[in-house]
């Protein structure tokens, strides 16, 4: 390794060979999809609004490339929905099959998002990035291009890899290259524009329905269409820079001073901020050397072994959260109605394919609008009351939905419904999900937690949707979705009794809260600790006294014998 890619401590400093890591893969992506703005506004205290100016240039390329490729990982979901009864025709695909070819992309995603902040601290935010966009291309051509369905599968799984890293990696690259004053915008493009590349998805789909072409022709169009976004990700990447903070973090200062006077910003500004990094690197290694040596020691207490880290009450309680959050966001079936309201509709009544695409569109408007809502007034009203209100009214309309197909009710009020669960799911649970767990966990266990989160997330993602069709066909309509209504049931005790609320306070303060929690969980398990000790010690001793008390006996009887 050269003198110019070493970290900036050395192993006397870190406490080992291997370098910290580095600041936004602490946030783990899923800060890019949070209020990312708080801290890195405080690493620059004092700074006015003149320290801080845009490159117009930069500036539209970082919007064009969070937009592009969020909308890549939105459209996969919304053109596969339209493109699998083509492909269902085509191919004549099994219901295992159709599972198959959704869900397969959801697991694959989760091993890329478990990869994909280690190859981001390894090799860099951009050439990461630039990966995926590589990765999006190949898998699409495979899908698009497919003679049968095992290419079509290869393809999907191809694309799950760039899913899984983009969704952990692009909002991190995002969130460190963006000026501060105008971060927090491109968080909520990110997010955005995820649900408008479902819709997209939707609307390409019902379009390509309406052309005059075979319908072999028409879901090899639909799907080829994905590869526009990455290629424009791909094209407007490459003029721009580096992560400045994995450049501080490999030691070159330099490089990232360059970069962040490329993108405006004034020397005072550059030079503090600068300063905040190198000063974050040092802090967070000596907090990652405290944990390690409590968690080593509470380990040679409990005698366990490294088996003690699997266990749930070894984690902190932002993991715990996060996890949580991670599977209640998906598990309440939202994933099966991306992929498959259009089998929904027909079942409802809607013959007509272009009827059925049509209504597509509509479920995807109503996913969309109201996170814009949600979006706008999230700091003035709150986490709890929109995640609660999110959750509360999508099991409401879920079971609904199971008693419209019981009754048999109008495909125009089904329509309606799918729409009501989409707009319950997007008022919260949807955009705020990722917020909520990156806000409650560490510096330090940010790479760890959220990448977790979002492994969870896809993990359970692809189990809705590899097991819908035949939950569908074994309970049918009414059945199924009365299912996912009691899932949404059981929901409700995590939301309203666990989840905490974090607006209205900074990073700081929310770590110095659960550093107060810390110290007391620790304190009662050293306490417990000891007074198991003190009972060990105590039986030891009331052991051998009646073991002396006995001995004379033994001695006496044998005389009297």
């Amino acid at each position: 390794m050269s003198a110019e890619h070493k970290p900036i401590l050395s192993k006397e400093g870190a406490g080992g060979g291997r370098p910290p890591e580095p600041l936004s893969a602490e946030r783990a992506g899923g800060e890019g999809r949070a209020n990312y703005t708080d801290e890195l506004d405080d690493e620059s205290p004092g700074a006015s609004p003149d320290d801080v100016s845009t490159n117009s240039v930069a500036l539209a390329k970082l919007v064009l490339v969070s937009a592009a490729t969020a909308a890549t990982l939105g459209y996969d979901v919304g053109i596969m929905a339209a493109a699998i009864q083509p492909l269902e025709a085509t191919f004549g695909l099994t219901s295992i099959q159709k599972e198959v070819a959704m869900g397969s992309l959801n697991f694959v995603a989760a091993l890329g998002a478990l990869l994909g902040g280690q190859v981001a601290n390894e090799y860099g935010r951009k050439p990461t990035v630039q990966l995926c966009g590589w990765i999006f291309v190949l898998g699409t051509c495979c899908m698009a291009l497919a003679p049968g369905y095992g290419l079509l599968l290869v393809g999907r799984i191809v694309t799950g890899i760039g899913v899984g890293v983009s969704f952990v990696v692009a909002p991190v690259y995002l969130s460190e290259v963006a000026p501060t004053n105008v971060r927090g915008q491109l968080n909520s493009v990110f997010d955005v524009a995820i649900n408008g590349g479902i819709l997209l998805g939707y609307v390409v789909g019902f379009c390509v329905q309406l052309l005059s072409l075979p319908t072999a022709i028409k879901w090899r169009v639909m799907l080829g269409l994905g590869n526009i976004a990455p290629i424009l990700v791909l094209v407007n990447l490459a003029s721009l820079p580096e992560s400045p903070r994995w450049l501080v973090m490999r030691n070159q200062s330099g490089k990232a001073k360059q970069v962040l006077r490329d993108l405006g910003h004034s020397p005072q500004h550059v030079t503090r901020t600068i300063s905040s990094i190198e000063e974050e690197v040092v802090s967070s290694s000596r907090h990652e050397e405290t944990m390690a040596l409590a968690t080593n020691r509470n380990i040679h207490e409990n005698n366990n072994g490294c088996f003690s880290l699997l266990q749930p009450q070894k984690w902190s309680y932002g993991k715990q959260l996060a996890l949580a959050l991670g599977f209640w966001q998906q598990v309440t079936g939202t994933e099966a109605v991306l992929y498959y309201s259009a089998d929904f509709l027909r079942n409802a009544g809607l013959e007509s394919a272009t009827q059925r695409l049509l209504g597509n569109v509509f479920v995807g408007l109503c996913k969309l609008l109201p996170e814009l809502f949600a979006m706008n007034v999230v700091d003035r009203i709150g986490r709890q009351p929109l995640m609660r209100a999110s959750a509360v009214s999508l099991m409401l309309s879920t079971a609904t939905l199971s008693l419209a197909f019981y009754l048999s009710w109008s495909p125009v009020v089904v329509v309606l419904l799918l729409c009501a669960i989409m707009a319950s799911f997007s008022v919260g649970l949807g955009p705020f999900t990722f917020m909520i767990a990156s806000e409650n966990l560490g510096l330090t266990e940010r790479a760890s937690g959220v990448t977790l989160c979002a492994a969870i997330n896809r993990c359970t993602s692809g189990t809705v949707a590899l097991t819908a069709v035949s939950l569908y066909e074994s309970l049918g309509s009414s059945g199924f979705f009365a299912l996912y209504a009691v899932v949404g049931l059981c929901s409700l005790p995590f939301y309203f009794g666990t989840l905490p609320e974090t607006s209205g306070q900074s990073l700081e303060e929310l770590a110095a809260a659960r550093n107060r929690r810390t110290v007391e969980v620790m304190s009662k398990q050293s306490s417990s600790l000891s007074e198991q000790q003190q009972q060990q010690q105590q039986q030891q001793q009331g052991t051998s006294e009646a073991d002396e008390r006995q001995e004379p006996l033994v001695e006496n009887s044998g005389e009297i014998i």
